[in-house]
Order: structure tokens, then sequence, then C-alpha cells
């Protein structure tokens, strides 16, 4: 038996384990922090503020402000990172919107304030309604009942003068003046004007009378609106029913 081979001089004697092939590519090193995100990814946009504000004043009816919250909102909005363009584009047309109704209801305003003929137009239909929604006339020689427990004149049922009812209009009279002249100012246009009015009515002096007499006359709030009419009405003095009209009765 043969002794075995010995390897050759100088050299090293290979690895049975090694792995043949190319060489392993060296590791990559790591990504650094704060790397951008990878190719195709886009950021997330946040809604702008501002233009939703336009929006929701433009919704609101405020008219220059949804204007100048949408013209921001427009430029606010170039910037990648915010979204909500439409929102403020909606906000301008909204905003010009109700800036032209503003515009046009001012214009009515000024137009109405200014116009003798649409005020005269507009006192007369208003007393025309206040008089048909109370049933009475407000005329010399209308007689009514006024209920038990009645609030105000909205409660009161017109009535023949013939028969049995509670009163009777002997006139009217237009008061003057722009500014409303208070409860007392009122008063003394009664005192001043009806009593004048019952004795040509009535044919005989209030004083002596035994009828008793009050009035209907203007708030601040229906004076405003133009109503300027002073109504004197006549009832029993002791609270019984009239059964007639006190024209010319010397009552």
């Amino acid at each position: 038996m043969s002794a075995p081979t010995p390897p050759p001089s100088g050299g090293s004697v290979p690895d049975p384990y090694a792995t043949t092939g190319a060489p392993a590519a060296p590791d990559a090193p790591p990504t650094p922090y704060g790397a951008p995100p990878p190719y195709g990814y886009a950021p997330p946009r946040s809604t702008d503020g501002v233009s939703v504000a336009a929006l929701v004043t433009g919704i609101l009816g405020m008219a220059l402000v949804p204007l100048g919250l949408g013209i921001a909102g427009v430029v606010r909005t170039k910037d990648p990172s915010r979204s909500g363009r439409g929102l403020a584009i909606a906000g301008i047309v909204l905003g010009a919107l109700s800036t032209i109704a503003w515009a046009l209801f001012l214009a009515l305003v000024v137009f109405v304030a200014n116009n003798d003929d649409f005020r005269d137009a507009f006192t007369e239909g208003y007393q025309e309604g206040v008089r048909e929604e109370l049933a009475l006339g407000y005329g010399a020689g209308e007689c009514f009942d006024v209920p038990d427990g009645a609030v105000d004149l909205t409660d009161v049922q017109p009535a023949e003068c013939e028969g049995p009812h509670s009163s009777e209009v002997i006139g009217t009279h237009d008061l003057e003046g722009d500014a409303f002249p208070g409860a007392d100012g009122i008063e003394r246009s009664f005192v001043e004007l009806c009593p004048r009015t019952f004795t040509v009515y009535v044919g005989s002096d209030y004083e002596s009378s035994s009828l008793s007499m009050y009035y209907v006359a203007p708030d601040e709030t229906t004076w405003t609106l133009g109503d300027r009419e002073l109504v004197c009405i006549v009832e029993s003095g002791d609270g019984t029913p009239l059964t007639g009209s006190v024209t010319a009765s010397r009552m």
C-alpha cells in the first residue's frame, strides 16, 4: 500500500466548504434619517381654513366678507400643500351674489324713503289693512261691541247702530308731525280734538253728557309706519249698552 501524496510545496490547502462563484456585493449603506419618500408618493394635503371660512360666510350672505376671504383662499391654495380652492371660488361667487342682493335692497330702501307717492300709497294701504283687521271702518257712525275680557281692538265685533252695541265712532282726526309725540302728546290731541267732535256729532257739550268718551290712536311702531289717525269713540257712562245711534241724541 502506497503513502498519500503530499500537497504541493508552498501552496495552501483548499477549504472544502468555501463557496465558489462571483464575489459577494458589499452591504448597502443605511438610509439616512429624514430621507425623502420613495418616488411617486404624495404627502397629504390639508384643507385651507380661509377657504372654508369664505364658503361659510358666503352661505350666510355676508356680502363683502366672503369675497375677501375667497380671494385670499385662492391665493393660499396655490401652495400644493393646501386644498380647498373650490371652496374659495364658491365663497367668491356667493359673496358676489349677496353683495348684489344687499345693494338692490339698499337701493330700494333709498327709493322708498325718497318717494312720496310710494310712501303715501303704503300708508294708505297699511291703514286700510288695520281697519280690515279690526273689522271696523273707523269712520263716524260705525258701531261695535267690545266683548268682556277683550285685550285690544282686534277683539271688537261690528254691530248695527240701531241695535244694542257698546261703542260708536263719532269722528277721526289725522295727527301731524314726523316725530312720534309720545303718549302725552296723543292725550293732548284727544283732549283738544275729540270734545269738539263730540259736540258736533252728539249735539251737546261733552262735560254735561251722560256718555263717556275714549280714543284709539297710533303707537310708536304704527306711527313709524305712517299711521296718524286719532279715532274718537263714545260709550254709555254707566256701562250699559247703547240702543241706538248717538248722532244728534243730545245725550
